[in-house]
């Protein structure tokens, strides 16, 4: 009877480490290449500073989506943290809305300028939202509870 305690205990701590390791891939392998592209807009953002200082307002366009995918990675942090931990909550739902909203809005603006380019690194863009949505689907009770209430 002990051991079959005990090997349950240790099956349900494998797999939730297993789910976590899972998570883990997954946001690894969709949010890759958009986190290398997020990196260049951060090592390349005090030159559009600099730029935007000289008037030269094109290059707001870029460092807005900078800020704005750094918000959704945020976003995106919590909500994983969310999702394999439902009990921590950080994040309140409102705010979490509009960091993964900010977090679409970049990465669908990346995905249109990367389809001029090559259609593989769209795909690539496009994969973080995707993967937003089904996280977000899956903590449905929490965004519903806060925010209807």
């Amino acid at each position: 009877m002990y051991k079959r305690q005990s090997l349950r205990r240790l099956f349900e701590t494998l797999a939730a480490r297993m789910k976590s390791i899972l998570y883990l891939v997954v946001l690894i392998v969709s949010f890759g290449p958009s986190a290398i592209l997020l990196t260049l807009g951060v090592i390349f953002s005090p030159v559009w500073l600099y730029s935007l200082f000289e008037s030269q307002m094109a290059t707001l366009v870029p460092f807005l989506l900078v800020v704005a995918g750094l918000l959704g990675f945020w976003g995106m942090f919590a909500l994983n943290n969310l999702t394999l931990y439902p009990h921590k909550t950080d994040t309140p739902p409102k705010r979490l809305i509009v960091y993964l909203s900010l977090g679409c809005i970049a990465s669908l603006t990346a995905t249109v300028f990367a389809a001029y380019m090559d259609w593989l690194l769209a795909i690539a863009m496009f994969l973080p939202i995707p993967v937003a949505a089904c996280l977000t689907y899956r903590n449905r009770a929490y965004f519903h509870k806060q925010v209807c209430s």
